[in-house]
């Protein structure tokens, strides 16, 4: 896109300063003032960046020391710059370390890296890694899918969340390596841990409530016994000093943030506000949030939301990274939440509607189980703009509408999700001739099998980074993806059958009648690009056979991975194929 987009942000412990990643691989050091707002910035570059590295980590070690990760394709570097106001880089260090760094921290004067290691057989295990000495020892046993969450190296803790349930693991140097490592469980998953509070998440019938328990009791404290329960509660944050605990979550597909103390009181709720809010914390002088906001015209950029102003203002920039961000429209689209009632379930979805549209793409989110917020999506910004009509569904199967509504296609991919989408189509749309369908990972798989199974229904279709061949997915899987196969779609596993009747490769004759542009990343760990190329040859071969006529694109992106935000990468090209028919009459 031309300009550096945000990827990483952090803020220390102290909340006076805050850490700025980017994808050209820079990196910010910023100092905030008691609100929250930069006061003044660094950039961390004294140790630049070669062609064949890249920025793999950044984080605070303490209130006045940054580490920055980078990898090549022999080792890691690791960059350690001390003083806010000069940014001087104190310490390189090489290490021949293959595993991705989840966490690091100052350990009785060593610095130690957390990592994890996932087994062939899908087991993980997290360790620790000591780059002085070249040495790693494990803090869990192997695990089955768990979920981590904390790492105190003042205590010597890791909470992770196995099966529903939270366990603490306590280490320390006495544990042999063939030795049990100890742990405590608890009834519910854990969000965090300060000193002697736990927090900890409550499932409901509903949803989820925030709690917190005291170590060494077993009574659970619900935060509120009167609020709506959190669709998806993502995380707990908190404050022993202050008795409050931050909680972030999704309830009905909105994000939102709500402050309890511990003894029930709501303090401030956010909620319903335009873009979202992400990985927020509270700032120095406890009146605000400060986070990473994006909107759907709007990059992700750090913001701040104020409780006594109610509103939100945004950090002031130099004018020089201003001007490398490039320019976004200040209009934010308008945006209808809708309900569309499908037999016994409730569909949402986001409408935006330009007047006077004559076209309408409906836009599917990966997953299958994320959720489509208003985001920054720069293809949404641009149909917009070109006044086309951008319907977002949140598909059964999506988060943050309840555990009933995400597990609705257990068994059944490519089942009642596809038959919404038509019904969408046929119900609400019918009034339009020009019908096109946009998608990404899970909702490109969907676009394309709708599409073969019902061309006449639709203009266009691009497809971003899809799966197209079911049974191929699962017997070319590694032992993560096949882990994650058996569980959404175990019983459809042994029905070759019905697999093929759910992979778009077996719809290629009605997918040659559609214009279709597939997009996708050449290094995609997940969905493999091979897929997406057969399923091209097999079109254009039909094509020649059958003598349908029609656009049929492929763009395979060299160096892109199955990543957030990729799509800033193709959005030009998805929206100017999109609306070529329309522009060209």
């Amino acid at each position: 896109m031309g300009y550096p987009f945000l990827t990483r942000m952090s803020v220390n412990k102290e909340r006076t300063s805050m850490l700025l990643g980017y994808d050209d691989n820079t990196c910010e050091w910023c100092s905030l003032d008691d609100t929250g707002r930069i006061d003044s910035r660094q950039s961390l570059s004294e140790h630049g960046i070669g062609s064949d590295q890249h920025t793999q980590h950044i984080q605070f070690m303490g209130r006045n020391r940054v580490l920055v990760i980078t990898q090549d394709k022999v080792g890691k570097w690791l960059h350690l710059y001390e003083d806010e106001e000069k940014a001087r880089l104190v310490q390189t260090l090489f290490v021949k370390f293959p595993f991705p760094v989840m966490q690091a921290a100052w350990q009785e004067g060593q610095l130690i890296l957390l990592f994890s290691i996932r087994h062939r057989s899908g087991a993980v295990r997290i360790g620790l890694y000591d780059p002085e000495k070249d040495e790693a020892r494990w803090v869990t046993p192997d695990l089955d899918n768990p979920q981590f969450v904390f790492w105190s190296a003042s205590t010597r803790e890791v909470g992770v969340n196995v099966g529903g349930f939270g366990r603490v693991y306590s280490y320390s140097e006495e544990i042999l390596p063939s030795s049990e490592i100890p742990y405590t469980e608890y009834a519910y998953p854990v969000m965090d841990k300060q000193g002697e509070l736990i927090a900890v998440s409550i499932p409901m019938e509903d949803g989820f409530q925030p709690g917190w328990i005291r170590q060494g009791e077993d009574r659970v404290h619900e935060c509120s016994r009167d609020s709506q329960p959190f669709s998806e509660l993502i995380r707990m944050q908190l404050d022993p000093h202050q008795q409050l605990v931050l909680c972030e979550g999704i309830t009905c597909g909105r994000w939102q943030y709500v402050q309890y103390t511990l003894d029930r009181e709501k303090r401030y709720e956010l909620y319903d506000y335009p873009g979202i809010l992400t990985q927020a914390v509270l700032s120095r002088d406890r009146q605000g949030l400060i986070g990473k906001y994006e909107s759907i015209v709007r990059p992700p950029v750090p913001e701040i939301y104020r409780f006594s102003e109610q509103t939100r203002t945004i950090p002031h920039f130099s004018v020089e990274r201003d001007e490398r961000i490039g320019k976004h429209p200040d209009k934010e689209p308008d945006v209808i939440y809708g309900w569309v009632r499908y037999v016994d379930d409730m569909i949402p979805y986001m409408d935006m509607h330009p007047e006077d549209a004559e076209q309408v793409v409906i836009y599917l989110h990966g997953g299958p189980h994320n959720c489509l917020f208003d985001s920054f999506s720069p293809v949404i910004s641009g149909l917009y703009q070109a006044g086309v009509r951008v319907i977002g569904l949140n598909y059964p199967g999506s988060s943050g509408f309840g555990m009933d509504y995400r597990m609705r296609i257990q068994n059944d991919w490519g089942g009642v999700d596809a038959d919404v989408i038509q019904f969408m189509r046929e119900q609400m749309l019918s009034s339009y001739s020009n019908v096109s369908l946009y998608g990404v990972s899970y909702g490109a798989y969907l676009a394309l099998l709708v599409a073969g199974k019902s061309p006449a229904l639709w203009s266009t279709v691009v497809a971003c980074a899809p799966f197209t061949d079911l049974e191929g997915l699962y017997a070319g899987g590694g032992a993560k993806l096949r882990s994650f196969l058996e569980t959404e779609i175990g019983e459809l596993l042994h029905d070759p059958s019905a697999l093929r009747d759910r992979s778009p490769t077996a719809y290629v004759s009605g997918l040659s009648e559609v214009d279709i542009q597939l997009i996708h990343g050449q290094a995609d760990q997940l969905c493999p690009v091979e897929q997406t190329e057969r399923l091209y040859l097999d079109i254009m071969e039909n094509k020649q056979m059958s003598g349908a006529v029609g656009r049929i694109e492929l763009h395979i992106v060299q160096d892109m991975a199955h990543e957030v935000y990729s799509e800033r990468i193709w959005a030009q090209k998805a929206v100017d194929f999109l609306t070529c028919s329309r522009v060209s009459t």
